[in-house]
C-alpha cells in the first residue's frame, strides 16, 4: 500500500489515519526513525511488548505470534 504524504515547513508529515490505526500509533507515542537501503522505516519506540498482544491473540496461535512480533519490533 503506497501512500503519498506532504512533508511541510517543520520537516514534518502526518501518517494516514489507516495506517495509524493499523498500527495502533496513537497521540504522543514515540517511533524510531530509521535510515533503511530503500527508505526511511518508521517502527514503534517500545522497550518492550507489555500489553501489545492484549485481545489480538488466542492461546493456540501465542507462541507463533510471539515469536512473529519480537522479529517485527526488534530495532
Amino acid at each position: 500500500m503506497a501512500r503519498t504524504v506532504t512533508v511541510s515547513s517543520k520537516g514534518q508529515i502526518t501518517l494516514p489515519k489507516e495506517l495509524r490505526e493499523k498500527y495502533h500509533l496513537k497521540e504522543g507515542e514515540t517511533v524510531a526513525i530509521l535510515d533503511a537501503s530503500e527508505g526511511i522505516l518508521i517502527k514503534h519506540a517500545r522497550s518492550s511488548l507489555r500489553g501489545l498482544l492484549e485481545g489480538k491473540v488466542d492461546s493456540k496461535g501465542f507462541e507463533a505470534e510471539l515469536r512473529r512480533l519480537r522479529t517485527e519490533w526488534s530495532l
